[in-house]
């Protein structure tokens, strides 16, 4: 079998589509493919799918693929335009890639599986690829998950934020606290990190907002009162938070009346700060009264 034929049938590559040419470097370890297409070829507009006659090529796109035999491999390839008399000039959807993708669908679906198996780093030594190449396939997964899940509304929304490196970094996050899944990520945790979520939400979905668990950051709260409706009976403080200014309170009026009785010579409330911290039922015995 010629490598030509070998390759298109590893590729997948139909028609209108042929591999024309394999070059192969054993010295640099790369095996380099051409793809061309057949002449007479109407293709479909990317926009509007009408089918149209070749205007012109592009010039030469090279993509990634998966290794052959341990070799880097690359697929050559002049995308063939069309005039469409609605959208103007444009390039054809090619069936082995995204646009202004540099990876095949097929690298990116190993990429994918390798990313969710170990960290960035360790994906990019085994792919041989660079840490930036490696977020925008990670870009561009979130783009078609996001793509397919449409427009829908999230009725219980959790909000918080978390650190993400030394200094003071943080990033604001937003869950589907019915489905566990994170709805959105941003930078910092502003009021405008939050509003960036929001703006980007329909009339309709922000109106179908039920609920709303976040801590008691300021911020957070006035972005959800500046756009969700109603959000004065939506905001629900978590129990963590609510416990912890609870206790810091009685802590805070336990050392006033300390200091009040102390003066009086009572020390009664000597040694009971964590004692007031006890729900009544974790109460220890040696602490109850006899």
């Amino acid at each position: 079998m010629r490598d030509t034929e070998l390759y298109r049938y590893l590729l997948g590559v139909e028609e209108p589509w042929t591999v024309s040419r394999v070059d192969l470097d054993v010295r640099g370890q790369r095996v380099d493919i051409w793809i061309n297409h057949k002449e007479g070829v109407r293709w479909p507009c990317p926009q509007c799918s009408s089918e149209l006659g070749l205007y012109d090529h592009a010039e030469e796109r090279v993509w990634r693929h998966l290794d052959s035999c341990q070799f880097l491999t690359y697929l050559h390839a002049r995308i063939p335009r069309v005039d469409c008399s609605e959208h103007g000039v444009l390039q054809v959807k090619v069936p082995w890639a995204e646009p202004r993708s540099q990876f095949t669908l097929l690298f990116e679906r190993l990429a994918l599986d390798l990313l969710k198996e170990c960290d960035i780093q360790g994906a990019t030594d085994i792919l041989r690829i660079s840490w930036d190449e490696a977020w925008h396939i990670l870009e561009r997964a979130v783009k078609r998950g996001l793509q397919r899940k449409g427009e829908g509304v999230v009725a219980h929304i959790g909000i918080d934020e978390k650190a993400a490196a030394k200094g003071h970094k943080y990033l604001t996050l937003v869950c589907d606290l019915k489905a566990s899944t994170v709805e959105y990520i941003g930078d910092g945790r502003k009021q405008e990190s939050l509003d960036a979520y929001y703006g980007g939400l329909s009339e309709s979905q922000r109106e179908g907002i039920e609920a709303v668990a976040m801590d008691m950051w300021e911020a957070y709260i006035e972005s959800t009162l500046d756009h969700v409706p109603g959000a004065e009976d939506k905001i629900v403080f978590d129990r963590f938070h609510i416990l912890s200014h609870m206790a810091e309170a009685v802590d805070t009026v336990r050392k006033q009346e300390h200091q009040l009785l102390k003066k009086q010579g009572d020390e009664t409330l000597k040694g009971t700060k964590y004692l007031w911290l006890y729900g009544q039922e974790n109460i220890p015995l040696r602490r109850k009264a006899p």
